[in-house]
């Protein structure tokens, strides 16, 4: 699976682009966050790798803004296992084990769409970092018409 980040504008939030789109590919997303409003939206949501291609196509056809959100990364080195960031996360991504040590979940992790962990680390040990958008660029150089950023 493949997490992929949809902006939508307030000219088209208010359709059902992902149902449509669901339904058209018959292809499973699995939305993972969702904050929309009347001015527009903005969701984190997991695709099968095979159906990217065709999935970010059919979300820019219809005017969806598409990219891979940002990750969290850790550095355990600078970590001085606090736990401020634990009791900040949402999804449960950051814990802390028997020995008292954070440990990070990537898979939990929902990125750019949060990074409340970002701000709570009073060692900086956890950093907001960009995926490699090379997939997206190349669906772009494939044909895939819609916005692009």
């Amino acid at each position: 699976m493949v997490r992929l980040l949809l902006r939508f504008g307030e000219e088209i939030v208010d359709q059902p682009i992902v149902s449509e789109i669901i339904l058209e590919l018959k292809v499973p997303i699995n939305i993972i966050t969702a904050l929309v409003n009347s001015k527009g939206g903005e969701v984190l949501a997991e695709v099968p790798q095979e159906a990217m291609d065709k999935v970010v196509a059919a979300l820019r056809k219809r005017g969806a803004t598409v990219s891979l959100p940002k990750l969290i990364e850790v550095e355990t080195e600078k970590c001085i296992s606090c736990g401020s960031c634990v009791s900040l996360c949402p999804v449960e991504a950051i814990t802390l084990d028997n020995e008292l040590s954070v440990v990070f979940s990537k898979e939990k992790c929902v990125g750019s769409t949060c990074s409340a962990c970002v701000d709570a680390c009073p060692v900086k040990a956890i950093k907001s970092v960009k995926q490699n958008n090379h997939e997206l660029i190349n669906s772009r150089l494939k044909g895939v018409t819609g916005k692009k950023r």
